[in-house]
Formats: C-alpha cells, structure tokens, sequence
C-alpha cells in the first residue's frame, strides 16, 4: 500500500487468449485442496490426510465482449465447450508497487449464464469454468 491507496477496481486488468477484456463486470477465481484430520489412539489427530485439488472460475462480461470471446472460438473451428483449456491472467497494479499477477493456467468452460431484464440498461453474460490446473498466485502455485 502506497500512500493508503489499496487494489480497486480501476487497478484490475484481466487477459484471455484473444486479448485484454475491456467489457467486463467482473471476475471471481477460487480453488480449494480437500484436507481431513487423521485420527489414531487417543481423541486428538495424528494428522491429515489430503485429497484432491479442485478450482473454478467465472467471468461476467458485457454481451459485446462475449462476442469477441464467440469469434475467439469460430477462429479456432471449434464450439465453446469444445475450446481446449485455456489461461486466463489478472493483474494488479497499484501506483508505486509491483505488478501482482495471478495465473489461472488451464480454464475449461462448464456453464454460460445470459441475464437481462426490462429496465437493464446493458446484457452480461457470465462463463463459468472449473480449473483443470492449480492457481498460481503471484508466482506460487496454490497446489
């Protein structure tokens, strides 16, 4: 934090493959790792056991930005559940500071949402994927 200025909106850009979305609301990634306790003689755990990786991701963006992402797919002949997995980077930067990166390196789409209703004053459209790879925060991968 530099002169009490923290992350906003304003600082987030986030890239697909065709390019840097300028259209969009917003964006959400999180991923969880399943642990439970290990429990042997006695009422206290021994340890943990650890069970699998899973992450998801969605993205909401302006019904014209969602037509990019379309034509993104019909370049590459393909549907858009049938794209092969693909990366998505967000990074943070704030004035005087390092660029914060993180990396969600292998998105699959699983659900497309198109919401509008009378009185709206623009469409979005929200893709949801699950990550087929762990996130890397900042340099560090989450798994």
């Amino acid at each position: 934090m530099i002169n009490g200025k923290t992350y906003a909106w304003e600082d987030i850009s986030v890239k697909l493959p065709y390019g840097t979305l300028i259209k969009f609301n917003s964006i959400d990634y999180n991923d969880s790792k399943e642990k439970e306790a290990i429990y042997g003689k006695g009422s206290n755990p021994v340890g943990e056991g650890r069970g699998n990786y899973s992450g998801e991701a969605k993205v909401k963006m302006l019904r014209e930005e969602f037509n990019e992402f379309t034509a993104y797919a019909k370049k590459k002949s393909t549907t858009l559940y049938g794209l092969p997995p693909f990366q998505i980077t967000v990074a943070y930067a704030n004035e005087d500071e390092p660029i914060t990166v993180d990396i969600l390196p292998a998105c699959s789409i699983n659900k497309i949402t198109t919401s509008t209703s009378q009185g709206d004053k623009s469409v979005s459209v929200e893709i949801n994927m699950i990550l087929l790879q762990p996130i890397i925060y900042n340099g560090l991968a989450a798994n």
